[in-house]
Parts: structure tokens; C-alpha cells; sequence
């Protein structure tokens, strides 16, 4: 199994758990509420909603760390979803662990301000 593959099981797992915001309108709903720990952002995410993400979290005046990670096809596969360009991760334990995770791998983190 590779790192790639425990994570998408981790992200799952979160999922099963009620922690998983998925797609744009819940993602966002849930930086504007501050439940929002992580997000992660597809690589293959589109220019627009991607721009479009930005602005809505930057108008919510919350700070969320955010990591490119995978495809969307991917990470719709791994919540038991259709293709998700976008997940939040609204618990702290979780999202803790998954930046560890991702960041052995890779260390595409911004901050989303």
C-alpha cells in the first residue's frame, strides 16, 4: 500500500466519522462557520473554482491551512462519493494527522487567509 493510498483510507475513515465536509457550497459553509480544520484541495482542481475558493475563504475572514493532494476523481472515490475537487476536514484530531501525512509526501501547504 502506498503513502498515497493510507491517506485516501485516512480521509475515508474521517468520512465515516461525520468529518468530512465534501464539494464547494459545504466546503465553504464550513469555513464561514469555522468548522473548517484543513482543506484539501485536488490537484486537478479547475483555475476558476479554485479562484473562486480562495475568495470565499478569504471573505470569511478565517485562517485554514490547505494541502494540493491528489485528483478530484480520487478523493470522491475515497468518501464514497462522485469526483471531489475540494474536501474540508472540520475535526482537529483528524486534520492534525492527515497534515502529518500529506506532508511526509508532499509539502504543497498554503495558508488560506
Amino acid at each position: 500500500m502506498t503513502e498515497e493510498d493510507k491517506i485516501l483510507r485516512f480521509i475515508g475513515l474521517a468520512m465515516r466519522a461525520g468529518k468530512v465536509a465534501s464539494g464547494f457550497d459545504a466546503v465553504v459553509s464550513a469555513v464561514r462557520s469555522g468548522d473548517a480544520e484543513l482543506l484539501i484541495i485536488s490537484k486537478d482542481i479547475s483555475a476558476n473554482t479554485l479562484s473562486k475558493l480562495m475568495d470565499r475563504v478569504a471573505e470569511s475572514n478565517r485562517s485554514v491551512d490547505a494541502y494540493s493532494f491528489s485528483r478530484a476523481r480520487t478523493l470522491g472515490d475515497a468518501i464514497g462519493k462522485p469526483d471531489r475537487a475540494v474536501l474540508a476536514i472540520t475535526d482537529k484530531g483528524f486534520a492534525d494527522k492527515l497534515a502529518l501525512m500529506i506532508e511526509e509526501i508532499d509539502d504543497t501547504k498554503e495558508i488560506c487567509e
